[in-house]
């Protein structure tokens, strides 16, 4: 972790641990941001993702080594959290038990497509804004 790592509090924890997705925003090499939705997981201070080598968001996470994540209550969009993060590592380690646990996590069994090559992408959140309904979320800085 960086020498300033973020703090997630309770809240914010809890928030994470609700089953919706992630949209993150990477940037092509002319600025523009993509947004794509992933599956995710928040574990040990990190926002992991599972994705292939081939995948345009994880290539254009690699080239600048960092990314938006937006987390959105779809019950409730006054309850929204927008996290800036930076790429921790990738790992084929535990990729495929990993997309096997998020599918348990999102449609409550194994995930049906192919397992070639799966990944795990870890991400550090290095900022967040956002709230519950006017709130901010409890995050402090840490280190």
């Amino acid at each position: 972790m960086s020498a300033l790592a973020l703090r997630i509090g309770p809240r914010l924890r809890a928030f994470f641990d609700e089953v919706y997705p992630a949209v993150i925003g990477t940037a092509r090499r002319d600025g523009t941001v993509v947004m794509t939705p992933l599956w995710f997981e928040y574990a040990d201070g990190e926002i992991r993702l599972n994705g292939g080598p081939g995948r345009a968001w994880l290539k254009r996470m690699q080239r600048t080594g960092q990314a938006a994540l937006l987390f959105l209550d779809p019950k409730n969009m006054f309850r929204h959290a927008l996290v800036h993060g930076r790429l921790m590592g990738v790992t084929a380690d535990g990729a495929d038990a990993h997309i096997d646990r998020l599918a348990h996590r999102y449609t409550g069994g194994s995930y049906r497509g192919p397992k070639n090559d799966r990944l795990i992408i870890r991400i550090e959140p290095t900022a967040v804004t956002g709230g519950d309904s006017g709130q901010p979320w409890d995050v402090e800085e840490s280190g």
